[in-house]
This record gives C-alpha cells, sequence and structure tokens, in this order.
C-alpha cells in the first residue's frame, strides 16, 4: 500500500479502556472528517465509537420495485439498497439506473440510506450509487486493507464529481471468509470512512466447508474476535446469533425479541434485517427498557450522593455501585436519550411522507 495512503488509516487505540462516559458524548451521528472519511472522536490520545443509532439495516433489492418504494415505512434506522446478491447479473447493469430514485425515496422517513455493491464491479457501483442522500456503502467480501483502500478512494471520487464534501460516506464492511476474520484489524483501519463490520455467515461456512446445522454454532470465536477488533478500533459490530447468521427464518414478536437481544448481548450494535418483520423487534431489542433506564438513573443518583460523602463504592439494590457501574450507567441513559430521538426523527418524517 502507497505511502499517499496512509490519511486513510485509523490507528488502534491500545486497549479499549473504561473511557466509556467519553464514548456517549457523540450521539447518532458519525462526525465527518477531512478528505478521508468519517472521523472518529479523539480524547486524551485514543479513540472513542460515535455512537451511532442504527440498530436495524433493512435489505432492499432495488429492482424490486414495489418493496424498494415501501421500505420506508417500516421504521428501520437505515435501509441498504442491494446490487449485490439481490440481483440477477444479467439484471445489474440495468439496476443501476434505479439506484439514484431509489436512494430519494428509501430516505423519505428519515433512515440512512446505503447501497449494497459488487465488489468486481466497484467503480461503476460506486458512480451509479453516490448522489445526495445516500449515507454510505456496504462492501462485501472484503478481504484485505487494500480492499477498503480502494473503496474509499473510488467514493472520494466520486463525492467530488456529485458535489458532496469528500469524507461525508461511510463505509459498513461484510467480512465473508476466513482470510477476512484473521485480518479483520487491518481491514477496519484501513479507512476512517468505516463505521461497521459484520460477517456474512453463508458465505463464511463456504469458506470453511462447512454445512450449518442449529444444534451447533461454528462462528463463537470469529464473532467474538470481529467484535472485540472492532470495538477497541471504534467501529460498531454488526450481526445475529446463532443460527439465524447462516439458517435464516422469518422470525417476528418474542420469537425475534429474543433472537435480536442475544445478539446485542455478544456485542453487536445493530443487525441486517433480510425482512421488515424483523425491524420492529431488532429496534426494540437494542434500546435500553424504561425499567433500565429508571435503574440506571437511581444508580447516578446513588453514586454521586456517595461521592459527594468521600466514597466511591456504595450498596445499592443488591449490588455494589462504584465507578464502573457509573460509567455503564451514563451510557444506559445516553443510548436511551439517542435512540429516542432517533425514533422521534423518523416518526416525524414518516408522518410528513405520508400527507
Amino acid at each position: 500500500m502507497g505511502g499517499d495512503r496512509r490519511e486513510y488509516h485509523r490507528p488502534l487505540r491500545s486497549s479499549p479502556g473504561p473511557q466509556v462516559a467519553g464514548l456517549v458524548q457523540t450521539l447518532c451521528r458519525p462526525r465527518p472528517g477531512k478528505g478521508g472519511g468519517i472521523r472518529p472522536c479523539r480524547s486524551g490520545g485514543g479513540i472513542r465509537m460515535s455512537m451511532l443509532i442504527r440498530r436495524s439495516n433493512l435489505m432492499v433489492p432495488v429492482t424490486n420495485a414495489k418493496f424498494a418504494a415501501g421500505a420506508w415505512r417500516h421504521g428501520a434506522d437505515a435501509i441498504t439498497l442491494d446490487l449485490e446478491d439481490g440481483v440477477v447479473p444479467a439484471l445489474k447493469a440495468g439496476a443501476r439506473e434505479l439506484v439514484r430514485d431509489a436512494v430519494a425515496v428509501a430516505g423519505k422517513g428519515a433512515a440512512e440510506v446505503f447501497v449494497r455493491v459488487n465488489k468486481e464491479f466497484l467503480v461503476a457501483d460506486v458512480e451509479a450509487s453516490t448522489w445526495p442522500g445516500l449515507a454510505g456503502i456496504m462492501l462485501p467480501k472484503v478481504e484485505s486493507a487494500e480492499d477498503v483502500v480502494e473503496a474509499s478512494d473510488a467514493l472520494t471520487s466520486a463525492e467530488r464529481r456529485r458535489g458532496i464534501e469528500p469524507g461525508t460516506l461511510s463505509l459498513i464492511l461484510l467480512l465473508e471468509s476466513a482470510n477476512a476474520v484473521f485480518r479483520v484489524r487491518e481491514i477496519i483501519a484501513a479507512s476512517e470512512r468505516v463505521s461497521q463490520v459484520g460477517l456474512d455467515e453463508s458465505d463464511l461456512s463456504a469458506s470453511l466447508g462447512i454445512s450449518p446445522v442449529a444444534e451447533y454454532d461454528p462462528f463463537v470465536y470469529a464473532r467474538g474476535r470481529m467484535a472485540i477488533e472492532a470495538t477497541a478500533a471504534g467501529v460498531e459490530p454488526i450481526g445475529i446469533a446463532h443460527p439465524l447468521g447462516t439458517l435464516p427464518r422469518l422470525l417476528s414478536g418474542d420469537d425475534m425479541l429474543k433472537v435480536a437481544t442475544d445478539s446485542k448481548n455478544l456485542g453487536f450494535k445493530g443487525i441486517i434485517c433480510p425482512h421488515t418483520s424483523w425491524v420492529s423487534s431488532v429496534n426494540t431489542a437494542f434500546t435500553p427498557t424504561e425499567s433500565q433506564v429508571d435503574f440506571y438513573t437511581q444508580v447516578r443518583d446513588v453514586f454521586a450522593q456517595a461521592i459527594a460523602a468521600g466514597t466511591a463504592a456504595v450498596p445499592f439494590a443488591g449490588r455494589m455501585i462504584d465507578v464502573p457501574v457509573d460509567e455503564w450507567a451514563k451510557v444506559v441513559i445516553a443510548t436511551s436519550t439517542a435512540c429516542n430521538l432517533r425514533d422521534a426523527e423518523k416518526q416525524t418524517a414518516m408522518e410528513a411522507a405520508s400527507v
């Protein structure tokens, strides 16, 4: 990789550290940076992850006109228009002609709009996708840092041609092979545009010669490594708990809520939804409940009183409240606030678009 591309590299902080209080100061959106993409927030020499509220990302084949036209009505935080697996090869060229209008329509409900491109047709797909209203692209089949830099370069060129400020558009990366999982650290560090990273477990199964079964989860290590490496680098890991990653089903209601909650507890920050039936449950699972917010608000009050009294540890509700618990309370409360703001933003936009 040439020296002129060093500007795209995100330095990894040495450890995640306890700086979760700072992590929640930037809510809802990544921050545009100069010439290289989405800038992480920095403090004390480390990197803090900006808090994206991108719980649900609804995947929509751009060639399915009815589905694409109505996707904004389902309340997803993001919508990804699919130019890759959702479009048969013979229709890909024609599908590019649909993207500009589809981006505008998909954003009517205030969802962030992405396009999943074909890696082998990267430049043509990025050119067809980059219009005002686009939040970024989803890049599948990432194998190396060079793949990410190539995508970032393509976005920079397209931004300039379309009059979009360079560095505005972000990247969601999909890892689909053993090699990609092994190289995840250098891959996610390759561009400051990278906001999220996930596993495509179906393709990863093929890479490893695995026939997926519900009874056994072969990707505990892969998911865990990706979640830790991504979080340490200030990138959000996304994904879903076994077995839906390899054996997807159209769950809804309590069944989907349980899977989504399990996914959150694996360290993921959101889920790619192949069907509208997942969206509501995913949004709910990744939003703190009222009881959680009430509890942690009390935790903050009790801890503040303890600090004022000269102690940094105090019993409350059968638990010992100390600095790490108070830090986590800040995250829960800020996440709730950010989710509520995001939901209100979408609701307002959907009501306006429905008039």
